[in-house]
């Protein structure tokens, strides 16, 4: 009993996940206008896992229940949804329940090695997330995109959907993810627990 989610900690999640919504919102805006292409498209994710791993760190060390990666996923499903991407929010509760499957134990969200794997897995689905209408519905995914991308627009999306591309953005991503992570428990030993806010 002790490990389930309680009206208190879901308030928690709540706040720290929309915190999490708008790092992510800034960051690939912020890349949209200041990077290349091709650092936007192979690296906007890893720059996200890197800008929210100290949210992410102190919000799971803070709950440190089940749930806590599915609440995730579920908020950057719904998120996604409102920007018109519903397949997305199928995708993200798929990847919610793994990393809970992953986090299965007891106080995995308190070890730091289990909690980064965790968060490392997390991102590295969202990544490989992102590419899942190039392989199961290619023509209807390109065909929805056609009024707000040019053709070489298309041409550029599916040529970094290709699987050498995926492979390359996550590992790109579990860099990017290893690094935000570790700067996370830093700041949490440093400041969060001197504080006593964990």
């Amino acid at each position: 009993m002790g490990n389930k989610l309680k009206m208190k900690d879901i308030i928690t999640l709540a706040i720290f996940n929309v915190a999490i919504l708008v790092v992510m919102v800034v960051v690939k805006m912020v890349i949209m206008m200041v990077a290349t292409p091709a650092f936007n498209y192979l690296a906007y994710v890893g720059v996200m896992a890197l800008f929210c791993a100290p949210l992410y760190v102190v919000m799971s060390n803070k709950v440190a229940k089940t749930g806590t990666l599915f609440v995730t996923a579920l908020f950057s499903g719904l998120m996604m949804l409102l920007f018109g991407s519903g397949w997305f929010l199928i995708v993200e509760l798929i990847v919610g329940v793994i990393c809970e499957l992953l986090m299965l134990g007891e106080n995995t969200y308190k070890n730091p090695i289990r909690n980064g794997i965790g968060y490392i897995v997390y991102w590295v689905l969202y990544a490989v997330g992102s590419a899942i209408p190039l392989y199961l519905f290619k023509d209807q995914y390109l065909a929805s995109l056609a009024d707000s991308y040019t053709e070489e627009g298309l041409e550029t999306l599916v040529y970094y959907g290709s699987p050498a591309m995926v492979a390359l953005i996550s590992v790109i991503t579990i860099v990017f993810a290893i690094v935000g992570y570790l700067i996370g428990c830093y700041f949490l030993k440093k400041h969060i627990k001197k504080a006593k806010l964990v």
